[in-house]
């Protein structure tokens, strides 16, 4: 049974699916690059044997020249692209590279909100259970939480 890489792996030479090879590529390429700038790169495309890179205005001219000078360095050195790392790049000739600034800030996504004020719930427990604990640091420990929780549910708030 083929596994789903497998099936990938076949298909994207088809015609049709080339763009699954040229977004391998277009991530093999961007992985060059520092993982400083490479996370202010919202996306790339390869139209017309031009790779366009989409980047935020986080990055100033310095950061853009550098990614053009590292995608071409790549591009440039036939030892590099033929190596094992850039394999899914033979089949795609790209003859330049051009780098384009949004302004729109880059959409992320959070995992969890945080609430900004705090949620405070008062104390329920009276603190009247019996202690059956044979341990004796345990039952000390046990002990004085009760007494915490006696003294804390008998004064008034």
């Amino acid at each position: 049974m083929k596994t789903t890489q497998d099936i990938l792996t076949s298909i994207q030479h088809k015609p049709q699916f080339k763009k699954i090879l040229h977004h391998k590529c277009i991530n093999k390429l961007l992985s060059t690059i520092l993982p400083a700038i490479r996370r202010n790169i919202k996306h790339g495309y390869i139209n017309k044997n031009v790779l366009y890179i989409i980047i935020t205005a986080a990055l100033n001219k310095y950061d853009k020249d550098n990614i053009i000078k590292t995608i071409k360095g790549v591009l440039n050195s036939p030892m590099i692209l033929k190596s094992e790392h850039f394999i899914e790049c033979d089949d795609i000739n790209i003859e330049d590279v051009i780098v384009y600034i949004d302004h729109k800030p880059k959409m992320t996504t959070d995992l969890h909100t945080t609430f900004t004020h705090q949620i405070t719930y008062t104390e329920r427990a009276s603190g009247d259970i019996n202690i059956n604990i044979k341990d004796e640091k345990l039952h000390a420990l046990a002990q004085s939480i009760q007494e915490i929780i006696k003294k804390e549910h008998n004064e008034p708030s």
